[in-house]
C-alpha cells in the first residue's frame, strides 16, 4: 500500500517551534518549580533544619518549625489564612493543607499543626486546629473549624466534620469520626516515636539535595 503523501500545510502544524522559542518554553520563568513561594505580601519562613521536598508546594504565609518535614507532592496554602507547622511535624506524600479566608464562627482561618504530629499521605486539613502528638492516618479530611486535641489517633479515612471537636486521649474513625476507643497510657510515647522516626528520614532526605563538596 503506497503512503498517503502528508500536505505541506499539515508538515507546517506539527514542525517543532524555532530554537528560539524552544529557549523561552524551557527558561527558568516558565518551568522551574519553587517549593516555597509568596503569595502577594505573604511569605513561607522555615527553621533552617526544616525539609520541603523539591516537588512539594508551600505558599503564602506558612511558618515551618524546627525539624518539620513536608514530603513529596504536599501543598500547604497559607494565602488566606496563616498555616503554622509545629515542631517535628511530618506532612506526609500528597497532604492538602489550605485556608479560607473567614469562618462563619467568627474563629480564626488559619490552620495550627501541634508539635510531634504526623500528617498521613494523602490527607486534607482545611482552617483548623490540631493539638500535639496526634497521628493522622493516610487519606484523613480534617474540615474546617474543626479541633483535634493533644493525643489523638485517627484511623485512615476518618472525617472530621466542620466544627467538630475530637477529645483528647482516644482513637477515632469513620465518617463522621467517633470515638471507637481509649488510648492506653503510652500511646503518647509511640505518636512521639512515629514523628522522631520521620524526622531521622527527612534528616536522610535534606542530604540527598545538599550540593556535593565543593560545588559552586
Amino acid at each position: 500500500m503506497l503512503a498517503t503523501a502528508v500536505p505541506a500545510a499539515a508538515r507546517r502544524l506539527v514542525a517543532r517551534p524555532p530554537a528560539a522559542a524552544r529557549r523561552r518554553l524551557s527558561s527558568s520563568a516558565v518551568s522551574r518549580h519553587r517549593p516555597m513561594m509568596k503569595y502577594g505580601d505573604r511569605r513561607p519562613v522555615a527553621a533552617n533544619d526544616a525539609f520541603v521536598a523539591p516537588n512539594a508546594t508551600v505558599v503564602g504565609r506558612v511558618e515551618l518549625r524546627d525539624e518539620a518535614s513536608v514530603w513529596y507532592g504536599a501543598v500547604v496554602r497559607g494565602d488566606h489564612a496563616d498555616v503554622s507547622i509545629g515542631s517535628v511535624v511530618n506532612v506526609q506524600d500528597r497532604v492538602v493543607i489550605e485556608t479560607v479566608a473567614s469562618l462563619d464562627s467568627g474563629f480564626p482561618a488559619s490552620v495550627s499543626v501541634g508539635d510531634y504530629t504526623s500528617v498521613g499521605a494523602g490527607s486534607c486539613l482545611k482552617s483548623c486546629v490540631v493539638e500535639h502528638t496526634v497521628d493522622i492516618g493516610e487519606g484523613c479530611i480534617i474540615d474546617q473549624g474543626a479541633v483535634v486535641q493533644n493525643t489523638v489517633i485517627l484511623e485512615p479515612g476518618t472525617v472530621v466534620p466542620a466544627g467538630a471537636l475530637i477529645t483528647s486521649g482516644g482513637r477515632w474513625a469513620g465518617n463522621p469520626a467517633q470515638l471507637i476507643a481509649p488510648l492506653p497510657e503510652e500511646a503518647a510515647a509511640a505518636i512521639v516515636a512515629k514523628a522522631e522516626a520521620k524526622r531521622v528520614e527527612a534528616d536522610n532526605a535534606h542530604g540527598e539535595y545538599d550540593p556535593p563538596a565543593g560545588a559552586p
